[in-house]
């Protein structure tokens, strides 16, 4: 009899093994399924758009630009124990990449981390543009993220988890930049004759600084590294902007050695200023050429020309005076 009913027993306890898996498989299934809806009400993924390019790129010289890219994806609800939100873009990194050689793309990947809906950052990119006319030129912004593609539930009621998928996403961004000639600043002496250095005196130097270039030079600066037979007095002079066009004058102390031989010489200048919107300055290197010795001054100038101008007067009234003793001694002896 005992072994008569160890068969059915076997066969029940077979039977409720089977229901508990396919009641905690149906569990899962709804919870997947559960899941799949909730995610389905989530926002619709990401929406990376170039909100604003700033700054330009100047002719000839490494430029920055500055691009910000905006997540415009409409924030879904947020969930306190897992994040679901979709329309997050996770590990960005971009490259600016032209496709005219004369542009040569001088930064390497730029990250911008993570950006939910509505969020932005800035990126910043360095470009050399050489021999091509100053214009509007097309470049493209190329993306990469991940962004949360599933959400998966795991093993069972008892230890419950989740699995999370992200899927890898590219995109291009077109883009123009505005070539630009920048700030041009060039030094010169002003009234060459006057402007001398004495040798063994204090001399005021009369410095004139233009902006020729098509950007204004903000917090321009100027400094002067002397040399030999020239010694500094006064070195820096500084002005708050110079816009494209305009000069400003600079005077600056000088002192030059006595035994200092006259002729022209070389006074190294550095001008420095900032452009668009980076923050560091830019720093350019020049040389105004001076005369050191003695020239003469205004008021001999002035003794010089009036004698000149009296010596010319007296010949030309000793001309008159021979024409006219001429046409006389002609009248007597026609007579």
């Amino acid at each position: 009899m005992r072994a008569m009913n160890s068969g059915p027993l076997s066969c029940l306890c077979c039977l409720a093994l089977i229901m508990f898996i396919f009641s905690c498989t149906f569990n899962g299934l709804a919870q997947e399924e559960e899941l799949g809806m909730e995610e389905s009400r989530i926002g619709g993924g990401p929406h990376l758009v170039i909100a604003s390019v700033s700054g330009n790129l100047e002719l000839g010289r490494p430029s920055s630009i500055f691009v910000v890219l905006e997540n415009r994806a409409e924030q879904g609800a947020k969930e306190e124990d897992m994040d679901l939100s979709r329309e997050a873009a996770r590990s960005i990194s971009a490259q600016l990449i032209s496709s005219d050689e004369r542009i040569r793309i001088l930064s390497q990947m730029q990250f911008g981390g993570l950006l939910e809906g509505g969020e932005n950052t800035t990126l910043q990119f360095t470009a050399l543009a050489e021999g091509m006319p100053l214009g509007l030129y097309p470049l493209q912004m190329h993306c990469n993220y991940s962004r949360l593609s599933r959400v998966t539930a795991t093993g069972s009621e008892r230890a419950p988890g989740l699995l999370f998928e992200y899927r890898n996403t590219s995109l291009d961004l077109p883009l123009q930049a505005q070539i630009v000639m920048g700030p041009r600043v060039e030094i010169d002496v002003r009234d060459e004759w006057l402007n001398y250095v004495a040798p063994g005196e204090e001399s005021v130097l009369q410095l004139t600084l233009t902006n020729r270039g098509d950007e204004p030079a903000r917090d321009l600066e100027l400094q002067v590294s002397p040399r030999p037979p020239i010694m500094m007095v006064e070195s820096a002079w500084v002005q708050a902007s110079l816009p494209p066009g305009e000069s400003a004058e600079a005077r600056l102390s000088l002192f030059a050695e006595e035994n200092a031989s006259s002729g022209d010489y070389a006074l190294p200048c550095q001008v420095s200023y900032k452009d668009g919107l980076e923050e560091g300055k830019k720093r350019e290197g020049k040389a105004a050429i001076i005369y050191v010795g003695q020239r003469l001054s205004p008021a001999w100038i002035y003794l010089a020309s009036a004698a000149v101008v009296g010596i010319l007067l007296l010949s030309a009234r000793l001309v008159l005076e021979k024409i006219r003793h001429g046409r006389r001694r002609f009248r007597i002896v026609k007579s």
